[in-house]
């Protein structure tokens, strides 16, 4: 995972930053949702694989305690620099082993851009039980997954919603966007942005 990232990172070739900013307005109507249900005020949240930090950087904008982990050195690097948060807010780490890699516990939110679906089955059961294992009873978990073009891996949407449901035991999976959601306050869709698909996870 880390050094087909690291290249491409060092080649310029990162498709998913223009995917996530394309659908960003789907993802602030996902947090205002979280945020709502939340009247006691925002807690802790963890943006997983972070990259290069923008969506770190919006959840501490809007008042989250926000960290963000990536095995990447160079796009943390990159996250430091360019959204001027201090060094603490980002870890590099692998989202496989959370528990092991510094960024404490307790939190009620992970956010997921294109992270789950870079992973293979070993590694997406691992993360899975590292948030289940950090997570505070009511935590929820937003995961968007990239469509069918999706880098690095080309997987139809049906099979990444099995995906999610097989690693997250114990949480129930809720498609929030997309044809196979069934929510009927799903936000619409930013044009260009409606490749993927947004979950919602809560604990069950």
């Amino acid at each position: 995972m880390g050094i087909g990232y690291a290249t491409a990172y060092r080649a310029g070739i990162i498709p998913w930053e223009k995917a996530g900013r394309e659908d960003q307005p789907t993802l602030e109507h996902l947090l205002d949702r979280e945020e709502d249900d939340r009247p006691d005020g925002l807690k802790r949240a963890i943006d997983l694989g972070c990259g290069r930090g923008a969506n770190t950087k919006l959840l501490v904008d809007r008042g989250w305690d926000a960290i963000g982990v990536d095995n990447v050195r160079q796009a943390v690097d990159v996250a430091v620099r360019r959204n001027g948060l201090e060094d603490a807010r980002f870890v590099i780490g692998d989202v496989r082993h959370l528990v092991h890699s510094g960024v404490g516990s307790g939190f009620d939110l992970f956010l997921d851009v294109g992270c789950f679906q870079s992973l293979d089955d070993a590694g997406r059961t691992l993360m899975a039980g590292s948030v289940t294992e950090l997570a505070e009873p009511d935590a929820t978990v937003l995961i968007r997954t990239g469509g069918r073009r999706a880098w690095p891996m080309r997987r139809p949407r049906e099979v990444v919603s099995r995906d999610i449901e097989r690693a997250y035991r114990g949480w129930s999976v809720t498609a929030v966007t997309g044809i196979a959601s069934t929510d009927k306050a799903a936000p619409t869709r930013a044009p260009g942005g409606g490749r993927g698909e947004w979950f919602r996870l809560t604990r069950t």
